[in-house]
């Protein structure tokens, strides 16, 4: 993927020299110079595309960076920057930790953005990378259960490509598993061997007991937790869209936010996809804590001091979004 296809721009050619003049001029007057605001969208655009195509991959991902942390940032971009940002990492630094960490960002907080389903591939490359066959194993199996367009009626469609213990495996499960098949026939007969290898390798270790060792019983718990948690809050937290002059209100009781640096002077109109982004996250969180703090009350959840081991408040007194936002 090339940076500029990250801002979904109309693809202009951006001479390298200019577009890397242009940006670094713009860095230095922001910094000698405050008031005057950083650098635009299409700035960082035109950087990050001059630095990539110089072969300057972790200048590439700290201009990345840097429009991550800048006014200029547009929601729609944030997921993609973070992406692009991890495949880089993972492409051309062969940084696999570098990679897993700003595709596990992606996952958290964008869980809709799959990006044609090669996130958890990804993802999965980078823990074995890291050398956590075990983990990767785990992340291969959860990409059918994590993917939203798979449904019980894809899994079980296409060709019969194996049988185990009289078990069919089909095109369908093995499509839901790792998103696109490949083409070349080749190369899908290894993939089919490989998955049906898992199957038979997991079933081994069953026989074996290993499935009810503490250490194994507890890392599958943690994993059909992770898959429960995902599901109850997208089933449970659900925020109708704004109405009236709802955007409007909270863009004017939080303009100091908005209007700064290069948005000093901008309009409700401009800003409307931030604002709107924002509205739409501080509702979440809000319905997030609401929802948490009445399953606490429901369990009658006391919390203990983690240093002294003393009691606590009861769980209407912990901060549950703590946990969540670490």
């Amino acid at each position: 993927m090339n940076p500029r296809s990250v801002f979904r721009m109309s693809p202009v050619a951006v001479p390298i020299a200019p577009a890397l003049a242009a940006a670094l001029m713009a860095l230095s007057l922001s910094a000698c110079d405050p008031s005057r605001g950083g650098m635009t969208r299409e700035q960082y655009r035109a950087a990050a595309t001059a630095l990539f195509e110089r072969q300057l991959y972790k200048e590439t991902v700290d201009m990345y960076q840097r429009y991550l942390d800048s006014p200029a940032l547009t929601p729609e971009d944030a997921p993609n920057v973070l992406y692009q940002m991890g495949v880089i990492y993972q492409d051309n630094l062969m940084d696999a930790r570098g990679a897993l960490a700003e595709f596990t960002l992606v996952k958290a907080l964008y869980p809709d953005q799959t990006f044609g389903n090669q996130l958890g591939k990804r993802m999965v490359a980078a823990l074995e990378g890291m050398g956590r066959s075990t983990d990767a194993s785990q992340a291969r199996a959860r990409i059918t259960d994590l993917n939203p367009d798979t449904t019980a009626q894809d899994f079980h469609e296409g060709a019969v490509v194996a049988e185990v213990d009289g078990r069919k495996i089909t095109l369908g499960e093995i499509k839901a598993m790792v998103g696109k098949l490949p083409e070349a026939p080749l190369e899908l007969n290894q993939l089919v061997r490989e998955y049906v290898a898992q199957i038979l390798i997991a079933d081994a270790a069953r026989r074996k007991g290993l499935a009810d060792k503490p250490e194994v019983k507890l890392r599958l718990g943690q994993v059909e937790n992770q898959i429960l948690t995902q599901a109850g809050l997208m089933d449970e937290i659900k925020i109708s869209p704004p109405s009236g002059n709802d955007l409007k209100y909270y863009f004017e009781a939080n303009k100091a936010r908005y209007l700064q640096g290069p948005d000093s002077t901008a309009t409700f109109e401009k800003l409307l996809p931030r604002v709107q982004a924002d509205w739409a996250r501080e509702k979440q969180g809000a319905a997030y804590q609401q929802y948490v703090e009445r399953l606490l009350q429901a369990g009658k959840v006391q919390f203990f001091s983690a240093s002294t081991g003393g009691a606590a408040s009861p769980g209407s007194a912990a901060n549950p979004g703590a946990a969540a936002s670490k």
